[in-house]
């Protein structure tokens, strides 16, 4: 569904139709987007109960999805979630160690297995984000994974736990259909699970209404 012309309707009718095209992979197996939204669902919520932390990396907008839906894990979920996008440790991290280990290198300090890593590029290949991904499986940590673009990237190809795909060549459409696949997933659980977080204390219903 190509836009044909500069008018923003027909933008958002793109959008609206590139999200729901979206592709799905559960352990390299090809599923579809309401089966891959469950099992994220499910790889939160084993996170929330097991106290493991959430890590994000993504460059650009990709790094302000990460920290966007990072502090939301936070403040919905009481989750340890952490998106490493201080400029003093990422200047440093560049600086010493090259861009390409920018997120690398600290998360090899911090992570423990059973953690999970979200892991956003746009183009599926930038080498900084392919290189946390490959180190989240030789540590055992849950990966999921979100690209665009061109079907034959590094980072839809990754024996990722889970997948998505987003079939455009917009930058746009490809941060905008992430954000929107990632806030479906965490509001839903959000939704699914605030009554036993209020339960149990862990928030007031003036805190979440």
């Amino acid at each position: 569904m190509a836009v044909t012309d500069y008018n923003p309707y027909k933008w958002l009718k793109k959008l609206n139709h590139t999200i729901l095209s979206a592709q799905c992979r559960i352990e390299s197996e090809e599923t579809c987007l309401e089966d891959g939204c469950k099992k994220a669902a499910q790889i939160f919520s084993t996170s929330i109960e097991s106290g493991a932390s959430i890590w994000w990396v993504g460059n650009g907008g990709s790094a302000a999805i990460c920290s966007h839906l990072s502090q939301d894990m936070l403040n919905k979920f009481g989750v340890r979630s952490f998106f490493l996008g201080d400029a003093s440790l990422m200047t440093c991290m560049a600086n010493d160690f090259g861009y390409e280990n920018v997120y690398l290198k600290p998360l090899e300090m911090l992570v423990k297995p059973n953690d999970l890593l979200i892991a956003i590029s746009s183009s599926g290949n930038s080498e900084n984000i392919i290189r946390c991904a490959e180190m989240a499986l030789e540590r055992g940590m849950d990966l999921i994974s979100l690209s665009g673009f061109k079907e034959e990237n590094r980072l839809w190809n990754i024996k990722s736990n889970l997948s998505f795909f987003v079939p455009a060549d917009l930058f746009g459409i490809v941060e905008v259909s992430h954000e929107a696949i990632l806030h479906g997933i965490i509001e839903s659980l959000w939704l699914e699970k605030k009554g036993s977080l209020i339960t149990a204390g862990a928030f007031s219903e003036e805190c979440v209404d």
